[in-house]
């Protein structure tokens, strides 16, 4: 078994760090301001709008083996979920993607256990899940990264369900595999993708960076995802404020259920599921990579640490642990008024046969953690 990399347990003398992530599509006539919040009609996902385009990154407090350090700058605007995507909106997902005929099934795409999904009977010779009001907003665990990127190919696509619509949009599925313990997939969004998971720099941005920090309108960072520089107590709602704990019936707490929030609104970035990003770190001396996630998880005594600031985790892109999970991301203006123009790009991109570009080859920035 592939044993879970815990986040002290990477040396800084050996790890490379990688942007993930590309240029997001201009926006246009936006304002700047405090955070947005809209129901997307098409995923139901309640994305906030995150502004303050070009904002300082954190540089740090001197905490010894601060990975976030020089992070979390972020040029452009863009939406994130206020929840992690949901049981229901993942039911939807997985009712497309596994109930189908044993030769279309699509490849990469795992049924998660922990999660408020109930199965019941198929209408196409493969599975299917139906929520109830109890299970719908429960959060979703065994996620694996390929999954979760094949969640927003489908969204990028308008959720056809032809089986193209998972297999391209914002991750080429093609890339999806291995040389030896390498993962080859697609490391960075096709450009212009209307959903795509978020980058660690996104992430990080929509956690920790308040525009109001220090009084209105002069932001800054907190190391703590919540307003604050603590961990947030892990317990039920009423005596914690996060599900990250183990405690009877943290597989029950919906999410939205604690009352505190990151500076921008959005919930459980502390508990529920450790959230799959983008981004990924590279071992410089075996070329190993992991995708990065953050965040503590359910179910767990020991995760909380993974709340503060400085220090992410990582693991391989398909590994469906029931700690991870993911939290959509989305471009600006409204990402299903990207999607015709999404396909256009798509269309004129294979007729060319370009290939997808990794994001080194991009010039990303290679960045060490000092």
């Amino acid at each position: 078994m592939v044993r879970f990399r815990r986040k002290h347990e990477w040396r800084s003398d050996c790890v490379q760090w990688v942007r993930g992530g590309c240029a997001a599509v201009a926006a246009v006539g936006l304002f700047a301001g405090a955070a947005r919040a809209d129901i997307d009609p098409l995923s139901g996902v309640d994305f906030v709008t995150i502004t303050h385009a070009g904002n300082a990154p954190w540089m740090g407090d001197g905490t010894p083996d601060d990975f976030a350090r020089g992070r979390g700058s972020v040029g452009y605007e863009y939406r994130i979920g206020r929840l992690e995507v949901t049981s229901q909106q993942w039911t939807e997902f997985f009712n497309a993607a596994l109930d189908r005929p044993a030769n279309d099934r699509i490849p990469h795409v795992i049924a998660p256990t922990f999660w408020g999904g109930i199965e019941t009977t198929p209408m196409n010779g493969g599975r299917r899940w139906r929520v109830t009001p109890d299970t719908a907003l429960l959060p979703t665990g065994n996620i694996t990264w390929r999954t979760a990127a094949i969640y927003t190919n489908w969204l990028c696509n308008g959720k056809a369900l032809n089986r193209e619509a998972f297999l391209s949009g914002a991750y080429e599925v093609s890339s999806f595999g291995a040389n030896g313990n390498i993962f080859t997939d697609q490391l960075a969004r096709t450009p212009g993708a209307p959903y795509f998971l978020p980058t660690w720099d996104e992430w990080l941005k929509a956690t920790h960076f308040d525009p109001n920090r220090f009084g209105e309108g002069q932001p800054g960072w907190w190391t703590g995802p919540q307003g604050g520089n603590f961990i947030p107590a892990g317990g039920p709602p009423g005596t914690g404020n996060a599900n990250w704990r183990d405690f009877p019936g943290w597989q029950n707490v919906p999410l939205g259920a604690y009352t505190r929030s990151s500076p921008w609104g959005l919930k459980d970035t502390s508990g529920a599921t450790a959230e799959w990003t983008e981004s990924y770190v590279e071992d410089r001396i075996t070329g190993v990579r992991d995708r990065l996630h953050d965040g503590s998880y359910w179910g767990s005594n020991s995760s909380g640490v993974g709340d503060l600031i400085y220090y992410p985790g990582g693991d391989y892109p398909a590994i469906p642990f029931y700690q991870y999970g993911f939290r959509l991301a989305a471009s600006v203006p409204s990402p299903s008024m990207c999607i015709p123009v999404m396909a256009a790009v798509l269309w004129l991109a294979r007729s060319r046969k370009c290939p997808f570009r990794r994001i080194a080859a991009k010039g990303s920035s290679v960045v060490n953690p000092h």
